[in-house]
């Protein structure tokens, strides 16, 4: 599942850029943003932490390949579109593949501390939680929802974006307690195989985004009028379904540019019937042209092998 790339082209942070982590032993001290007591950013680096804690609450949606965290000598495999939360002070270990993407958000614990629920949100968060498209949990849509909206506020830095990241913040962790005291079902009882239809529509859309897809045929799927279909997946998704498609096929087509195949190949694999409107939607999705793109990767592939070549170089000059 891709991360709704529409109005965000650009994810380099807002107020002054995060430099490097401050970890004493194993503890990390959170650089948040100047001014706030959140951070949100976007690791595509291979690198892997050890095992480390910090006081802050870290949520972690994997948008591009996989994503593994350890806690308490517990895996947690993630894949596109998972999303973890993981509790504070709670030691963890995070393992990336050698090419990938996730979103990394974390929020001053504290803030917690002004509600009356505190005890039910600490019993909550005494634990990790992954939520995964395939769970069949009913409320997965939402928390991606609200988690995507606060990643598209953060970097949009707008005016009231610090108010709409806490709403959605709020918003989400009430649902997820909401969830574990009553159960997923008693929470949504009066949708759920609403919501039961939606969740195969994503596994639909993820399955079968290269094909000739269409909000109509897409609808038919649910029983639903293309009409009502419409409506109801901007409601659950905070997206519309060609946005929702288009933002998937564009995932798949920078891992394909990536892999240096043509860019006629790639528009073809993802399930667009021309070049040009690939190359437009493209565009609008990333701010570049696939092959713009493509030479961007390829520098930065070739830099990466560069400084890899100079750190050996002086390794074996140390030793």
């Amino acid at each position: 599942m891709a991360i709704n790339k529409t109005t965000i082209l650009d994810y380099s942070q807002p107020l002054g850029e995060f430099t490097s982590r401050k970890v004493n032993i194993d503890e990390e001290t959170i650089d948040y943003l100047p001014g706030h007591k959140y951070r949100v950013w976007l690791n595509n680096l291979p690198d892997s932490y050890s095992s480390h804690k910090h006081s802050a609450l870290e949520i972690i949606l994997c948008s591009v390949n996989s994503y593994s965290v350890t806690v308490r000598e517990q895996t947690y495999k993630m894949k596109e579109g998972d999303i973890i939360f993981l509790p504070p002070n709670v030691p963890h270990t995070l393992t990336a593949p050698e090419k990938g993407e996730r979103f990394i958000l974390l929020f001053d614990y504290s803030i917690f501390n002004q509600f009356s629920e505190k005890d039910e949100i600490d019993f909550y968060f005494s634990v990790p939680h992954l939520l995964t498209i395939n769970s069949g949990s009913h409320i997965y849509p939402f928390v991606y929802s609200s988690v995507n909206r606060i990643i598209q506020n953060y970097f949009a830095n707008e005016k009231m974006s610090e108010m709409h990241i806490y709403s959605e913040l709020f918003r989400t962790i009430s649902l997820l307690c909401d969830s574990e005291e009553k159960g997923s079902d008693e929470v949504v009882s009066t949708h759920s195989e609403m919501y039961d239809k939606f969740i195969g529509v994503l596994s639909y859309i993820e399955t079968n985004y290269a094909e000739d897809l269409t909000l109509e045929s897409v609808a038919d799927t649910t029983g639903f009028s293309k009409f009502h279909f419409a409506r109801l997946f901007k409601q659950y998704t905070n997206t519309t379904f060609y946005d929702y498609l288009c933002s998937k096929r564009i995932l798949v087509a920078k891992q394909l540019l990536r892999k240096n195949i043509p860019v006629t190949d790639v528009a073809f694999q993802i399930g667009f019937n021309n070049l040009t409107s690939f190359c437009r939607c493209f565009k609008k999705y990333t701010g570049l042209s696939p092959t713009q793109y493509k030479a961007t990767s390829a520098k930065d592939e070739e830099s990466a092998i560069a400084i890899e070549a100079f750190n050996l170089l002086h390794s074996s000059e140390n030793d």
